[in-house]
């Protein structure tokens, strides 16, 4: 049994939850049952301080934004940084890694091309298709996105993929940190009830190519993304 810190950095809305649960019930759906997660809430208490405890750390996704800073995320920066320097594998996913990107000297912005939400492909780059993190998947994969932000400049980070919207769809800190912008853990009922949620928001989005009935149609489950999360406790956590 691997013991993975679940590092929740904002809350679901309270209607969602009801219909669908949160973080920790979407990760340990992926992760199954080789994996116990410790939940701490970030945003109450940012540092942690038994970070060699644990096998690994996963950061997760959430509403709230580095574009518009809390006292809590600077302090949440450092525990990654720490968990870093231990030796302790982390991976940030959607708000994690632009974490990932912030704490190690990269910028984050809200992305010029407004949302990106549903399935959408990105593409590995050289580096991402040796990185155990991606071992068997093709060089491009399905994955499922929500995000309006995005890691500008990678400062410390590598690319492993990028994606037409999203430049920096994946980065690599030294050997044991990572970072995704797309969702492993969501399955595509997920990601369209995120959709539905968000109507009103994604269809005055300046950005937006497609109607919100375009973007619940193309959105899919992403196996492919699900192997990430699954990677990551084989070859990082040595599950």
């Amino acid at each position: 049994m691997k013991r993975l810190l679940l590092y929740k950095t904002g809350k679901t809305a309270p209607e969602l939850v009801r219909d669908l649960g949160d973080y920790e019930r979407w990760f340990a759906r992926v992760l199954g049952d080789g994996v116990e997660l410790e939940i701490h809430l970030a945003f109450d208490e940012p540092r942690h301080h038994r970070l060699r405890s644990y096998d690994g750390m996963v950061i997760t996704g959430s509403p709230l934004s580095l574009v518009q800073p809390e006292p809590w995320m600077d302090e949440a920066a450092e525990t990654v940084r720490r968990a870093g320097e231990a030796g302790v594998p982390v991976l940030g996913v959607c708000f994690g890694h632009q974490l990932v990107g912030y704490a190690f000297g990269g910028r984050v912005r809200k992305n010029p091309n407004g949302w990106e939400v549903g399935t959408v492909e990105v593409e590995l780059t050289e580096e991402g298709r040796r990185d155990p993190l991606f071992q068997g998947l093709p060089a491009r994969l399905r994955v499922n996105q929500t995000h309006q932000d995005e890691v500008e400049t990678l400062g410390e980070a590598r690319l492993l993929a990028a994606g037409a919207r999203t430049s920096h769809q994946a980065i690599a800190v030294g050997e044991h940190v990572r970072g995704v912008q797309f969702h492993p853990e969501m399955d595509g009922a997920i990601i369209r009830r995120l959709i539905e949620f968000r109507r009103h928001i994604l269809h005055a989005d300046p950005g937006r190519r497609e109607s919100v009935d375009e973007m619940l149609a193309r959105t899919l489950d992403t196996p492919d993304a699900e192997v990430v999360l699954r990677n990551f406790v084989r070859h990082f956590l040595g599950g």
